[in-house]
């Protein structure tokens, strides 16, 4: 009996990591075929750039509008509304002949997916305790991290082949197997916590905001997703105009961020074990500037060198996520979901407004915009050195 609760709670984690990780997928297998959706709605990259951040940054207010109130939901039955609102809006994107409506249908489809990887997150601490919960986080980020890295692959070669009708199909069908998945796989965990616990916002929120540790990764998060998804969104126009390489291509050259990336979460899941938290933060901190400014330097001399420059930022970009979520679960014992969803919508909003910011580039030549990003993080990361310094000798 033992033996088979503990395979249907293996089950179960799959599950609700796959669902996390098809969330994902919705976000970043779009990225790709940017110039495809450009050229085929004849919209300006700006407009295109819009449906990018603004899935983000609504996936980011589900998160913390459903922050404070999921622990007293029925996860299962939000999982299961958030399938609904993707397989619609999936068939709508498909077949949409005109970009408001495609648009219109890619921000329900954002709705749905903002709601998954909250909810998830919190199937599996509750469904998991002591070492098993660590164990079992450290699969749900791999899951997650694998996702915006093999995404861009598969968006490349799908939307070669295909165009952006077959891969809206494609996450119709997956959406599809996971929502009959989810009625028969999980449990109706129905559950009605205490009024007392979620009757004060204005108090958990206090409680959120006074931990300085929490605080303080939140902030930097935001940036390193702000710059992050600058590069990403860049990217396949960077590919597209400068180094003039085909549509099936550019998702092959997410390659090497893609292997670094997971290659960072697993050197994450070694090192926090022997080193403290605080000094794995310490190295983010002045290691990501680094790579930004290097990334702004060299970026337009040769493709060869941009694939190295990437697979060494996609390492600290994979590292940072299991890092940052690890310290936060760690500094809340108390009012956790509401700590998760205010750092999800903090770094959801980072990369809604980097995607956004890449823009410039056509304004603004784009060695400039990331050096100088590279530099404005470089400041950030020293006001936070100092503050961290002192509070760890205090």
């Amino acid at each position: 009996m033992t033996r088979r609760i503990s395979q249907n709670k293996v089950f179960v984690l799959y599950l609700l990591s796959i669902s996390t990780f098809f969330a994902s997928l919705n976000q970043n297998i779009y990225t790709p075929i940017i110039p495809l959706i450009r050229d085929f709605f004849s919209v300006s990259i700006n407009w295109v750039n819009f449906t990018v951040s603004s899935f983000i940054f609504i996936i980011a207010m589900i998160q913390i509008s459903l922050g404070t109130v999921i622990d007293s939901k029925n996860q299962k039955r939000l999982l299961l509304i958030s399938f609904i609102f993707i397989n619609i809006s999936t068939i709508f994107c498909a077949y949409a002949d005109h970009f408001l409506l495609f648009l219109i249908a890619r921000i329900v489809q954002a709705i749905g997916a903002g709601i998954i990887p909250l909810v998830t997150i919190n199937m599996i601490t509750r469904l998991f305790e002591g070492e098993a919960r660590g164990s079992a986080i450290g699969t749900y980020q791999i899951l997650l991290t694998l996702a915006p890295a093999i995404s861009p692959i598969l968006g490349g070669l799908l939307g070669q082949y295909y165009g952006h009708q077959g891969i809206f199909l494609f996450l119709f069908v997956i959406s599809a197997v996971l929502f009959i998945l989810i009625i028969y796989g999980l449990p109706d965990n129905e559950r009605k916590d205490d009024q007392g616990k979620t009757s004060s916002l204005l108090k958990t929120y206090i409680a959120v905001f006074s931990n300085y540790m929490g605080v303080s990764t939140m902030i930097v998060s935001f940036f390193v997703f702000f710059v992050y998804f600058s590069i990403l969104v860049y990217l396949p126009i960077l590919l597209n105009d400068q180094y003039h390489v085909p549509l099936q291509i550019i998702g092959l050259l997410y390659l090497p961020l893609t292997v670094s990336m997971i290659l960072g979460s697993v050197i994450f899941k070694k090192l926090q074990k022997r080193i403290p938290l605080n000094d794995l933060f310490i190295a983010v901190l002045f290691l990501m500037p680094l790579e930004v400014i290097l990334f702004g330097l060299l970026h337009t001399k040769t493709i060869i060198g941009l694939a190295i420059l990437l697979f060494g930022y996609g390492m600290t970009v994979g590292f940072s996520p299991p890092l940052f979520s690890t310290m936060i679960s760690n500094e809340y014992s108390q009012n956790r979901g509401t700590a998760l969803g205010l750092f999800n919508f903090i770094r959801y909003s980072g990369m809604a407004i980097g995607g956004m910011f890449s823009g410039l580039y056509k304004v603004i030549p784009s060695n400039l915009v990331y050096v100088f990003l590279g530099i404005f993080l470089f400041f950030t990361s020293i006001l936070h050195y100092r503050s961290l310094k002192k509070r760890l000798l205090y």
